[in-house]
């Protein structure tokens, strides 16, 4: 692979698809980009005002389908007045949307006799990820030292040559050590996959703890702030000092660490400003230290939040989910990475159908594909029992996998006056109806979700032991909409505790009990997006981050595959592999039935 001429084409075919797919959408008659999920319309809004700047808007509306989520950028719109803020709460409860820091200035009203009604929500095109990258392909086009060692990883032709720390960490397992070890000494390059509940997070505390020990400099990074706040949290508990580890991020970025004091929060931190608190403080320049942010802060001189800074080690968590563009942000401006991943779970979201081998795969499976012998291999699941390990670790670890001693089969006897088989049963059980109902959103199932989350809690679990799961943001809010239907008169916010969203925002969590609702009736259903519905990687991450219980709720027709209604699909060949993993997924787990009596109707 040619990196600088294929990375500068990839950036230039995401810069284009994003336009064409906006202009596009903007195209689109209103009902259509609302049924789409692009736009909403006919809202009510409710402004809180501080001298006639907007602090933030409630927007009320009866029936939210929209693809919008906590962070994106939208515009609030009604005639002549326009404002670009972002969403800062999606719940059952409450659509709230509130200026960034940069955007605020310009969130006024000129009168406080604006409309109440007819406001209209939509999306919002930016392209400043595109400059920032454009910077990093001018670095490595005008570095020509930081670009050959770009090629030489990217193209399997690295070696990396070892050092001899051998000290053992006694809270690490065999695996975690081997890993720990393999990345202190790694001259170049370290690869560690961390499958669901190996303890990865543990393994890049106790890393980053002796590099910091050594007096290094390193960068944590991942796709999501939400992944480096849990990475720099895990850090915190071994680092116990302030000024070791700081985030660099706005202050909504910040939410999983807002309360943990050892982790400094500033929204950028210029190497010149930190060479004088060095100086203020008599304090060696040896001094270790682990910044957290996204990949783009190292986009300077086009980002200001980390200028100046040259890192020792980057260490790349939920590498299996960056791009390689986004990756090349890092490799290009730091000598040594640690990726650490699983590319059996969660791909980044990268355009298709181009020829362009950056957007193939991920920057940690063309690693993995690239170097076997390199990938230190997590082996040890501290999550899943070893009923719940059984059904991924076949499918997708090649029964790699070990369950810890620690974990323990849920033996409870549940009391359930409609669902007893489902809970005194395997712990992990695959629910299936003959119900057709969904387009994305399926109110039958979000009933049934509601009611098992009803009998668990007639059983005394708590709600924050359970985790709601869906591929379809759509679905989260009808299950959320059934759940407080049910709940909701003892509970007044059964959402605080209670997890109710996308396998994507799930990645790196787990619950005692998670409950995976398909929401989809048909796979004709899915004949635009077979590749999303049908990703082994996203039924992977929805069946292991259960500890107790995993309970999958599916129509029979999703593994009802027939090659005769699908072949001439332009997206068969390249599912079909998938399309068996759903298969034998479906001969591996144990099977409950629903609703028979409607299988004549069909």
């Amino acid at each position: 692979m040619n990196v600088l001429k294929e990375f500068q084409e990839a950036i230039e075919i995401e810069y284009n698809k994003n336009i064409q797919d906006f202009n596009e959408q903007e195209k689109l008659p209103m009902d259509e980009r609302v049924a789409k999920g692009v736009s909403m319309i006919n809202l009510k809004v409710e402004f809180e005002l501080e001298n006639k700047n907007i602090k933030s808007a409630k927007i009320i509306c009866e029936n939210n389908i929209s693809k919008f989520k906590e962070g994106n950028s939208v515009i609030l719109s009604n005639g002549d007045l326009s404002f670009k803020m972002d969403v800062f709460e999606d719940s059952a409860d409450n659509f709230i949307l509130k200026p960034n820091d940069w955007d605020s200035q310009y969130c006024y009203l000129s009168s406080l006799d604006y409309p109440k009604n007819n406001w209209e929500i939509s999306s919002v095109h930016t392209d400043i990820s595109t400059k920032m990258l454009r910077n990093t392909a001018s670095y490595l086009d005008s570095n020509s030292e930081d670009l050959e060692r770009a090629e030489s990883l990217l193209n399997g032709k690295t070696k990396n040559s070892f050092a001899h720390f051998v000290d053992k960490i006694e809270v690490l397992n065999d695996s975690q050590n081997a890993a720990y070890l393999n990345a202190i000494n790694a001259s170049d390059f370290c690869l560690i996959q961390g499958p669901p509940g190996t303890g990865k997070t543990t393994t890049i505390a106790s890393i980053v703890e002796q590099l910091i020990i050594e007096g290094k400099k390193i960068f944590v990074t991942a796709p999501t702030h939400t992944a480096i706040n849990n990475c720099l949290d895990s850090i915190s508990k071994v680092v116990d000092v302030k000024n070791r580890i700081i985030k660099i991020g706005e202050k909504a970025s910040n939410k999983e660490i807002q309360s943990n004091e050892i982790v400094g929060k500033l929204s950028r931190l210029q190497h010149y400003r930190w060479t004088q608190f060095l100086e203020e403080n008599k304090v060696s320049e040896s001094y270790g230290i682990a910044i957290g942010a996204t990949a783009y802060s190292l986009c300077y001189p086009v980002t200001k939040r980390l200028e100046g800074w040259e890192f020792d080690v980057a260490i790349i968590d939920e590498a299996s989910q960056l791009s390689i563009p986004l990756a090349l942000s890092v490799i290009s401006k730091v000598k040594k990475v640690i990726f650490v991943g699983d590319h059996k779970q969660l791909d980044p979201i990268i355009p298709k159908g181009t020829d362009n081998e950056m957007f193939a795969e991920s920057v940690f499976s063309r690693l993995a594909r690239l170097y076997p012998n390199e990938i230190n291999l997590l082996n040890t699941s501290y999550r899943l029992n070893e009923d719940l390990i059984k059904i991924p670790n076949h499918l997708f670890y090649n029964d790699k996998l070990v369950a810890a001693s620690s974990t323990k089969v849920d033996k409870k006897n549940y009391q359930s006056s409609n669902y007893s088989d489902i809970f005194n049963n395997e712990s992990h059980i695959l629910l299936l109806h003959k119900t057709f109902d969904s387009q994305g959103r399926s109110p039958f199932e979000a009933k049934l979700v509601a009611d098992l989350v009803f009998d668990l809690l007639q059983n005394n679990v708590e709600l924050s032991d359970i985790g709601i799961l869906t591929p379809y943001r759509a679905q989260v809010r009808e299950i959320k909409k059934e759940v407080k239907k049910k709940i909701g008169r003892n509970i007044s916010n059964p959402f605080e505790n209670l997890f109710v969203d996308t396998v994507d925002s799930m990645q790196g969590q787990e619950r005692k009990y998670i409950i995976y609702s398909m929401s989809n009736s048909h796979p004709l259903e899915s004949m635009r997006r077979l590749d999303f519905f049908y990703s082994p990687n996203r039924l992977n991450v929805a069946i292991t981050r259960a500890i107790n219980k995993c309970i999958v709720i599916a129509n029979y027709k999703i593994f009802d595959i027939k090659e005769d209604e699908l072949k001439n699909h332009n997206e068969y060949q390249s599912v079909k592999f998938d399309l068996k993993t759903f298969c034998k997924y479906y001969d591996l787990a144990n099977k409950i039935e629903i609703n028979k009596e409607t299988e004549d109707d069909w």
